[in-house]
C-alpha cells in the first residue's frame, strides 16, 4: 500500500515517509519533520524586522504546540484529535501569510510557510489510512 498516493503532495511525502507501510509510523514521521520546518520558519520569522513578524513568530509557536499535541493524539489513537490539531497549524501558516498582505509587504518566508502547510496536508492524507 502507498500512503502517498492520492496525497496532494505525494512527491513530498514520499520524501517524508519513503516506502513506510504504518500510517501510524507514517503520520509521526511526518509530524515530526513538520515540526522541523515549522521550528525553521519560526527561526526566520525572528529574523526579521520586529514591526514584520510579531504575528509569525506568534503563530508558529501556536502551531509548534498543536503539533506536539497531535503527536500525543496520534499516540492515543484520537485520530479526531490528531486530525484538529493538524488542520489548526494549516490555519496558523495562513494566519502567518495574512499578516504580511494585511501590511502590503513582501511575504519573505512564503517558501518555508507554504511547505509547512504541504506537509501538514499530507499528514491529513495519511491519517485517512489509519483504522
Amino acid at each position: 500500500m502507498d500512503l502517498c498516493a492520492g496525497a496532494n503532495y505525494a512527491a513530498l511525502c514520499h520524501s517524508v515517509v519513503g516506502r513506510e507501510k504504518s500510517p501510524y509510523v507514517a503520520a509521526e514521521a511526518t509530524v515530526n519533520r513538520l515540526i522541523s520546518e515549522t521550528k525553521q520558519a519560526k527561526s526566520s520569522a525572528a529574523r526579521l524586522p520586529h514591526k514584520d513578524s510579531p504575528t509569525c513568530t506568534y503563530v508558529y509557536d501556536e502551531a509548534l504546540y498543536s503539533l506536539k499535541e497531535s503527536l500525543r493524539s496520534l499516540k492515543s489513537h484520537d485520530i479526531g484529535s490528531f486530525n484538529v490539531k493538524l488542520s489548526a497549524v494549516m490555519s496558523f501558516a495562513e494566519a502567518c501569510k495574512d499578516s504580511f498582505e494585511e501590511m502590503g509587504k513582501p511575504f519573505p518566508i512564503a517558501k518555508q510557510n507554504e511547505l509547512i502547510k504541504h506537509i501538514a496536508s499530507n499528514a491529513l492524507h495519511i491519517a485517512t489510512f489509519i483504522p
